[in-house]
């Protein structure tokens, strides 16, 4: 039986990317998030009542 640690190596790297994508989704919230009114309304954007920033009528 030969082992190989090919199916190992690509789930490992599957979870170093996910965590990568999460982390530079929350580093964009946060800097999108010190965006002003007017700067988010220029980029097609707006700040609801609650804080929370719309796009295209979703939350993001």
């Amino acid at each position: 039986m030969t082992f190989t640690l090919t199916p190992i190596g690509v789930a490992m790297s599957g979870l170093a990317m996910r965590g990568a994508a999460i982390f530079e989704r929350r580093r964009t919230r946060r800097q999108i998030s010190r965006f002003s009114d007017r700067r988010l309304h220029d980029i097609g954007l707006e700040r609801d009542w609650d804080g929370s920033i719309l796009g295209n009528g979703r939350a993001i």
